[in-house]
């Protein structure tokens, strides 16, 4: 028994350098191949990282790419509606501005017929030659700002209808206190006596008639002081057919 572990002893002592480095050599092998797999598992790691950033920055790139393209849609879409909204909101201006300034003009225009007519309506009653002509131009100028107009002349029971003008009904005689509230009424005096008086339906322009009343009052005063004056001056021998009252007519009516 002795004499076999002798020689086992012997036989491993002859075979342990070629173990060893037969050990060695596999061990070399191993270690060569896990370092080799664990290249390419570096490698394989390595590129699928690189493709998941490639593609992963191919996506930015895209998303960053439709970010700035929907940007700039909405920017132009707004833009447009920018500019459409301020076209709008100019062409709505102008032709307000457009709108007023005629309105203005056609106003401006109003008020300097009414002027040329105020002041050919005062220079027409101051050259009249009787109160009866004082009166009919009144009424003719007074039409145009009132609905209907009605001259009353005094008389011994009050206010007598002489003339009208227009669609309104006047009655025939009036009164201060019997005039309707909404109607238009002025007494016409001169010297502190009332000889006449001016009814206007509404809608009238109170202005324009105390202007026109105002210069008939003066029209008739002055016709008045040239038919007294002429009254104190000699008369000539008349001409044949001539009258000096129908052509002068009367001073002041109801006095």
């Amino acid at each position: 028994m002795e004499l076999k572990t002798q020689a086992l002893e012997r036989l491993l002592e002859a075979i342990s350098p070629a173990l060893a480095s037969e050990l060695d050599r596999m061990t070399e092998e191993m270690q060569q191949k896990f370092e080799l797999d664990l290249q390419e598992r570096l490698g394989s790691a390595l590129r699928v990282a690189e493709s998941t950033t490639h593609a992963a920055q191919s996506q930015l790139e895209r998303a960053v790419a439709e970010v700035r393209e929907e940007t700039r849609r909405e920017v132009a879409k707004v833009t447009h509606d920018l500019q459409q909204e301020f076209h709008k909101t100019l062409e709505e201006t102008a032709s307000q501005l457009k709108s007023e300034a005629a309105a203005e003009r056609a106003r401006l225009q109003e008020q300097l017929d009414q002027w040329r007519v105020l002041a050919e309506a005062q220079r027409q009653l101051a050259q009249a030659s009787s109160q009866a002509e004082i009166l009919a131009r009144l009424l003719r100028f007074a039409e145009p700002f009132a609905a209907g107009v009605a001259i009353y002349v005094a008389k011994a029971g009050g206010l007598a209808l002489w003339k009208s003008r227009g669609k309104s009904v006047f009655p025939e005689t009036i009164s201060e206190d019997a005039v309707e509230a909404e109607f238009y009424f002025k007494v016409v005096s001169v010297r502190g006596k009332k000889i006449a008086a001016v009814c206007a339906a509404p809608p009238y322009k109170a202005e324009t008639l105390e202007f026109l009343v105002s210069s008939m009052e003066a029209a008739v005063e002055v016709f008045g002081l040239k038919l007294r004056a002429s009254a104190a001056k000699p008369s000539p021998a008349p001409e044949p057919g001539e009258n000096d009252a129908s052509r002068l007519g009367t001073a002041y009516p109801g006095l």
